[in-house]
Formats: structure tokens, C-alpha cells, sequence
């Protein structure tokens, strides 16, 4: 009998669903026992809620809710930074300034020099280090 159950659950009340011979073997214990039939009809009202409740209509439009509901949820995780200019104030404004001039300087200071022929200064000699083996 735990034989048939497991089948039941496995393959569904609807004999014409199993495997020929298995079908005919479920149709003929059903016929001959009374806890087959019992179990058989447990399985026929389950599969019926179950169909049920997945042919239940949806109200209009909820899977566009529940959709546009996490976007909105996701786009949130950075929200607060973007949510206002405000929030940050002029401590925001005067740090994006502060950074620009810093910038601006370092980029003045890193300037390459010019070659005495008025060309572009050759970096190449700067990074060329040459030992000897009194350096060592």
C-alpha cells in the first residue's frame, strides 16, 4: 500500500497518466481495497484544490504591481544619496570645489618641462636607472 501512495503522489489520481501496466494494476487494487480507494479519492480532492487554486484570477493588474514594487524597492538602495541636492548643502558644493582646485593645481605642478630645441622634454631619462657596482 505505501507502494501505491508513493505513485499517487508521484504520478496523480488519473490513472490514464501512468504507465499502462502500472494503471491497470492501480485500477484493479482500487477496485479491491477499500484503503486504495480511500487513498485514491484523498488524491482526487487534493488535485482538485490544487487545480483550484491555480486557476484562480489574479486581481487586474498585480503582477504589474508586484513588479514595478521591487524595482522601486531596488532604485531605494541608493536613493538617499540622490533623494535631494539639498542634503548635502554647501559642505557638498564646497567639497566638490575644494576637490576641483586640488585638481587643477596638482595637474599645473605636473607639467612637463620643454626641451632647450623647443620640443617636447624626453620623461625617458628620468626613469632609467643605471647600477653599477659601486651603487650596490
Amino acid at each position: 500500500m505505501d507502494l501505491f501512495a508513493e505513485r499517487l503522489d508521484a504520478l496523480g489520481p488519473d490513472f490514464s497518466r501512468w504507465p499502462a501496466a502500472e494503471g491497470a494494476a492501480a485500477r484493479a487494487l482500487t477496485l479491491r481495497s477499500e484503503e486504495a480507494r480511500r487513498l485514491h479519492d484523498e488524491a482526487r480532492r487534493m488535485h482538485a484544490l490544487v487545480g483550484e487554486a491555480a486557476a484562480a484570477d489574479m486581481p487586474n493588474g498585480l503582477a504589474f504591481r508586484i513588479v514595478a514594487e521591487v524595482a522601486s524597492r531596488r532604485s531605494d538602495k541608493l536613493g538617499w544619496l540622490f533623494a535631494s541636492p539639498r542634503r548635502f548643502g554647501f559642505a557638498g558644493l564646497g567639497f566638490c570645489v575644494a576637490a576641483l582646485a586640488i585638481g587643477v593645481a596638482l595637474g599645473s605642478i605636473g607639467q612637463p618641462a620643454q626641451a632647450d630645441d623647443g620640443g617636447d622634454f624626453d620623461f625617458g631619462s628620468a626613469f632609467s636607472l643605471t647600477l653599477t657596482d659601486g651603487d650596490l
